[in-house]
């Protein structure tokens, strides 16, 4: 059908301009001055040009793409270039061309910004560049650049398509846990970091006398004041070192708040592989949403690229419970592991496996993200009741662990 109309078209287009020709040739045959023969002459030419750029093919044209391949994280400006060679100087009136990549990547684009149009010009060269201010994370592809053009009048269009495929990983943002704060504690004047937070509750074997090399952040403080010394905690080997991430990927709902809430525990959860990965320690991936994606706890540089590239490309869910995903699998939980619990929410499905899960002597580490003060008093309550049964529960807000006060929870 589209074949048909195709040249159905084509068909009233050249008789409509049979039809001009003839009407103006009658009109100069019949008035005979100057004026009707001048305005005859012109049109002919017009018309000759339009069939010649008929007859005439596009050309063949090589295109390149040059831009950020591979991968990149988020935040950053991605920059494109498209280049056009022509094999010979085809006489376009005008010559549109335009990156043809997934709606995804576009929609990130300032408006058409992946569009050019080229003026008739000699050069057989051309070129012309787009930028993405700030990437966000995810899989990106891009199919080809397609470049069209018409006559003065608009009757023949011509069209063509470069492919030229690529893909992009846009993985998260993460963040050197060694120089952030995990936590503060409000009644005493120091700090603790991520790195040392584990340390801490995981591995602690002993104090012994400190000696020049020891890491400061390892000093074992209250060890020291019994001691009149300067005492360094001893630490288990990798024993007890080993960590599961279990992320939530539901959300309560797509509000801009819960958005950035969301993409925060991203950026953490991947900031822990990462600290995991540098410090050679085993660790797992547990994403309880719609379904169960699991990476097993396995020492970190085996599957640091699966899980940060799944990372990359997961969307959260607002169907399904965090409880009916998690439960089939809890007994897969590996004995001696520290579980980390990174949500949005703090619902009553993820508090009773929680519950369970400290009762069976698993500890829990869990991290509640801080939706832009929209934290609801029943989730302070919440957090409250998770310190209560012995989990380690805290609230990140602006990229500190903070232990939130439970006044004024309702």
């Amino acid at each position: 059908m589209k074949h048909i109309w195709f040249w159905t078209k084509r068909i009233l287009k050249g008789t409509a301009a049979i039809a001009v020709a003839a009407g103006l040739f009658s009109y100069a045959m019949f008035q005979g001055n100057f004026v009707s023969w001048f305005l005859f002459y012109s049109v002919m030419t017009l018309f000759i040009l339009m069939v010649l750029y008929a007859l005439i093919p596009l050309g063949s044209f090589r295109v390149k793409r040059h831009t950020g391949e591979g991968a990149m994280p988020a935040g950053t400006e991605l920059r494109t270039e498209i280049e056009i060679e022509r094999s010979w100087p085809f006489p376009f009136l005008y010559l549109a061309v335009e990156d043809i990549a997934e709606d995804a990547l576009t929609k990130q684009l300032p408006y058409q910004a992946s569009k050019m149009i080229f003026y008739p010009t000699l050069q057989k060269r051309l070129t012309y560049s787009y930028t993405i201010p700030e990437l966000k994370r995810g899989k990106y592809y891009s199919y080809g650049v397609k470049l069209s053009t018409s006559d003065l009048f608009g009757f023949f269009h011509k069209e063509t398509f470069a492919s030229i495929p690529g893909e992009l990983l846009v993985y998260p943002n993460y963040f050197d846990i060694d120089q952030w704060e995990a936590y503060e504690k409000h009644d005493i004047e120091t700090s603790l970091t991520m790195q040392d937070f584990i340390e801490d509750r995981t591995s602690i074997a002993g104090a012994r006398e400190y000696v020049p090399g020891d890491k400061l952040t390892s000093l074992d403080w209250k060890a020291t004041a019994r001691a009149s010394k300067l005492m360094t905690k001893e630490f288990e080997e990798y024993i007890g070192q080993n960590f599961l991430v279990a992320f939530n990927n539901r959300v309560p709902d797509s509000s801009f708040a819960v958005s950035d809430a969301y993409e925060k525990a991203i950026e953490l959860v991947t900031s822990i592989i990462m600290y995991a990965y540098r410090e050679q320690l085993h660790i797992g991936l547990w994403s309880i949403g719609d379904d169960l994606k699991r990476f097993p706890v396995g020492l970190a540089s085996d599957q640091q690229k699966e899980m940060i590239s799944y990372l990359a490309q997961t969307s959260p869910s607002a169907q399904g419970s965090f409880g009916a995903s998690f439960l089939p699998f809890e007994d897969d939980i590996p004995d001696g592991v520290t579980l980390i619990l990174v949500t949005v929410e703090l619902t009553d499905d993820v508090m009773n496996r929680c519950r369970i899960l400290l009762s069976r002597g698993v500890r829990v580490f869990a991290a509640l993200l801080d939706k832009n003060k929209q934290v609801d008093a029943w989730e302070y309550r919440r957090l409250k009741e998770l310190r209560d049964a012995g989990a380690d529960a805290y609230l990140l807000s602006d990229g500190r662990w903070s232990r939130e006060s439970m006044s004024g929870e309702g």
